[in-house]
């Protein structure tokens, strides 16, 4: 009886009950799948690779440091490094412009060296205002004059061998595909690419020469310049030394260190507005680089003799260095490793156990080698993926002798170090182009 009145019940359920029970059921049913649909779309849009701009970058850097391994500031090979430099813009449409110059070297004497420099017109900003302070009253519709000077050296440093006991000095072999191939090569790259993702700002590029020697042509460079293009310039961003160092860093300039834990934001806008692209296009989940800042946070001094809270910044100096005196924002791009507990331990550039012998730096030594840095690079990365790939040991003597020799999917998808650093650093330098003052959008 109780099954019998179950089932009558259910034949005298009103129709309009019946109707609204299955209208309920098809919109949960439509509503979980709409779910599940978006989850897989957020999951589909987070393994598409980005940046994917091949081996071309990491291939020049290749070329520049092999044909020319010791490209140091003043000599022959550095002036036909620019050469070839200005070669590859050449093929990319650009027209360069070869700047020579003089300047008093190290060692006191007058010697010639030259920037590289092309040039890109941007699309310019719209005003959009969102701070709280932003206002209609006399503020330019537009910004269309905006200047981002975005450079690297391509002179790579000396290095000083001493003989060892018996007069025996080792031969050099250093051909700074790190210091400072990877960095020209990041630049290269995104001038390639800005030739179709226009920018919002006119973007200089500029490869400076004699960087290693007081950063000379940077100085030069900015020298050349009237008041009234210097105005133009919003920002500066400078690429070192990107391959080799433990972690890719980007600082903000000295001149946004006010003292104490007080700082210009201004001055570190396109410091934050970097990092805003690295996390907004999840660049660690999606292509394993990562941007970081320094957070070491003691107290140290700048050039100028303030003290304020070492974070974000830092005391290296460099091509952006005559940019940052002249009061103008910078980002400088490097890689190093800054959880350090004193001023004394900039310079750090990577804790593996092989670069002992030169306490860990990297630039100026023997070990800023393409060979010796990608075979290293090359064996942590395939060890790395042996101790994340979980291993049945009833299982592994068959699964081995039924391997073919082939690379599985996510094997193939593994990119080196060396053009993983240059494309994604150009990638983010390629966002930052449209990424402009505060209330101003890129149109385009």
């Amino acid at each position: 009886m109780i099954e019998k009145a179950g089932v009558f019940g259910q034949m005298n359920r009103p129709p309009y009950r019946t109707l609204r029970l299955r209208v309920f059921s098809l919109f949960f049913v439509i509503l979980l799948l709409l779910t599940f649909t978006a989850c897989s779309t957020e999951t589909d849009k987070e393994s598409i690779r980005i940046a994917d701009y091949g081996n071309d970058g990491a291939d020049f850097a290749r070329e520049l440091a092999k044909k020319f391994p010791r490209r140091e500031a003043f000599t022959g090979q550095e002036k036909d490094a620019s050469a070839l430099i200005a070669e590859r813009l050449k093929s990319f449409g650009y027209e360069p412009e070869i700047q020579e110059f003089k300047a008093v070297a190290g060692d006191g004497s007058t010697k010639a060296s030259q920037n590289v420099i092309v040039r890109l017109d941007g699309l310019g900003f719209r005003y959009a205002p969102k701070s709280k302070d932003a206002t209609d009253q006399a503020t330019p519709g537009r910004a269309d004059d905006l200047v981002l000077v975005v450079g690297a050296h391509y002179d790579t440093p000396s290095v000083h061998l001493e003989p060892n006991e018996e007069g025996y000095t080792e031969p050099l072999v250093a051909d700074g595909i790190h210091n400072n191939a990877s960095g020209v090569a990041a630049v290269m790259t995104a001038a390639k690419i800005m030739r179709e993702m226009k920018p919002g700002y006119d973007i200089i590029f500029v490869f400076f020469g004699a960087g290693t020697d007081s950063f000379a042509g940077a100085k030069h460079f900015l020298n050349s310049l009237s008041n009234e293009e210097r105005a133009r310039i919003d920002a500066m961003v400078n690429v070192g030394p990107i391959f080799a160092g433990d972690k890719v860093y980007a600082h903000a300039g000295q001149n946004s260190v006010t003292g104490g834990e007080y700082k210009n934001y201004a001055n570190r806008r396109k410091l934050y507005q970097m990092t805003d692209i690295f996390f907004e296009y999840k660049l660690n989940t999606r292509n394993g680089y990562a941007i970081y800042t320094n957070q070491a946070s003691f107290i140290a001094s700048t050039r100028t003799g303030k003290s304020g809270i070492f974070r974000e910044w830092t005391t290296k100096l460099s091509d952006h260095t005559p940019f940052d005196d002249a009061g103008i924002p910078v980002v400088f791009m490097e890689s190093g490793e800054y959880r350090i507990k004193s001023i004394e331990e900039v310079g750090l550039e990577n804790k593996n156990p092989l670069f002992m012998a030169s306490e860990g730096v990297i630039s100026g030594t023997q070990f800023d080698r393409q060979s010796t840095l990608e075979d290293l690079f090359k064996d942590i990365e395939e060890q790395s993926a042996r101790q994340t790939l979980p291993v049945d040991w009833d299982t592994q003597e068959t699964q081995e002798e039924e391997t073919d020799g082939s690379v599985d999917e996510d094997e193939q998808q593994r990119i080196p170090r060396l053009p993983l650093r240059v494309n994604n650093t150009a990638f983010v330098i390629v966002q930052l182009a449209r990424k402009g003052p505060l209330d101003y959008e890129f149109d385009g």
